[in-house]
């Protein structure tokens, strides 16, 4: 009867086991299921006030829609949508708008991602996560500088723009928490040219050879050129979620556009502009170096090696496993599987449960921004925009014509967009 004993103990060890295994595979099934199932992350819509309601009302057609976003989907999404309210407002000229806008977004992001301690125990605290409220990457903010820099290079008043364009180019050194260089071209330009506006040619030069060390074949802008014009071409880079779980962030090139060079013409010349800054680029590195994925606000580049996955999983192989499996014949193999069946559940619990990548956007960017300086003479102030695709072809759907703006030193400045 002694030696029967054990075996009733092993043969009940094997139906727990067994049963545990079952229980776990039901387990790990359902919570796949349930991750399928539940999809994209709903948040709630506002209702608009009145004064909300007449707002919208009050604008035109084409604006309409992003108005009604930026009042129904409340604080998470206020900074995405004063982005794209404030960037279409000013592609219709409408300036003060823009620049109301923009403001906004601006101490927005400066609460946050300044250069301080206080911004820095709030990142602390901070990664970019879909139910959080929307701040923008590092290229976003950047451009949110860019245009509030024009809208001051606009008005004439050069010291607020070059301190925007200063700005911008510390948002594209923040790497989340990590400090780059920052490689914005055209920041560097801006700067420099609205430091030279001022009368400060050291300051000038000490952007411009920023600038040529990014893009040596650039001609930088002479002391006779009095004009500025800026010309943008393609689609916003896009944010898509990646992986298991949907949690890692990549980024790929806009879609479905076919113009990326761009000339200006006036009087009986044309001068094809530089494409100073490709912003797909900006999206997709940081300091210089692609970045293959976004996890959690932590970087990882392009090279770099695949980290390893989870022990629970990657123990069955160790020899303490198979070890304890050869001596304990079918409830070792069972204990076996069981580990490796923990480890694979709490991997799709931790793909289940980790936040899903932020895919918010601002889709309203160009893809290219072009830059043009000018000796222009006061008289006939309208400069024609044409754009072209790879081959040469002229696109002349897209060709614009523009008034100048000239401010009180008799400086020109003039910003078009092929969307």
């Amino acid at each position: 009867m002694s030696l029967k004993r054990p075996r009733k103990i092993l043969a009940s060890t094997d139906n727990y086991i067994g049963a545990a295994v079952k229980l776990l595979q039901v387990f790990l099934f359902a919570a796949i299921l349930a991750g399928c199932a539940t999809g994209p992350t709903k948040y709630a819509q506002f209702s608009m006030n009145p004064e909300q309601e007449s707002i919208v009302n009050s604008k035109p057609l084409k604006l309409k829609a992003s108005y009604k976003k930026l009042f129904s989907e409340g604080r998470r999404n206020e900074v995405l949508n004063l982005m794209e309210v404030g960037l279409k407002e000013y592609k219709y000229g409408n300036k003060q708008e823009a620049k109301r806008a923009l403001d906004t977004v601006l101490l927005n992001i400066g609460s946050v991602y300044a250069d301080n301690e206080a911004a820095q125990k709030a990142r602390s605290l901070w990664y970019e996560e879909g139910q959080k409220d929307f701040k923008g990457e590092p290229y976003e903010r950047s451009m949110a500088y860019f245009y509030r820099g024009l809208l001051f290079l606009e008005d004439g008043d050069y010291g607020n723009a070059r301190a925007s364009f200063l700005n911008g180019i510390m948002q594209d050194a923040f790497a989340e928490e990590e400090q780059n260089r920052s490689d914005f071209a055209v920041l560097h330009l801006l700067a420099g040219w609205s430091a030279q506006k001022m009368g400060s040619q050291d300051l000038a030069d000490a952007h411009y050879a920023e600038l040529k060390r990014l893009r040596p074949d650039v001609v930088l802008p002479s002391e006779k050129d009095n004009v500025l014009a800026i010309l943008e071409t393609g689609k916003s880079p896009r944010k898509l979620a990646d992986g298991v779980g949907h949690y890692q962030l990549v980024y790929r090139r806009g879609k479905k556009f076919d113009e990326n060079r761009a000339s200006i013409k006036y009087g009986n010349q044309e001068i094809n502009a530089y494409p100073v800054e490709d912003v797909f680029y900006q999206a997709s590195t940081r300091g210089g170096r692609v970045v293959d994925k976004i996890i959690e606000g932590k970087v990882s580049f392009k090279k770099t090696a695949n980290t390893i996955g989870s022990t629970l999983t990657s123990v069955t192989n160790n020899s303490w496993v198979s070890g304890f499996a050869a001596a304990s014949g079918n409830s070792g193999m069972n204990a076996s599987a069981g580990v490796a069946l923990i480890g694979v559940a709490a991997l799709a619990l931790s793909a289940n449960t980790t936040p899903r990548a932020d895919t918010r956007y601002w889709s309203s960017l160009p893809d290219t921004v072009h830059v043009v300086t000018l000796p222009f003479e006061p008289g006939n102030n309208t400069v024609k925009a044409t754009y072209s695709n790879t081959a040469g072809q002229q696109l002349h759907q897209l060709s614009k014509t523009k008034k100048i703006t000239f401010d009180e030193q008799n400086v020109g400045f003039v910003y078009l967009n092929s969307r």
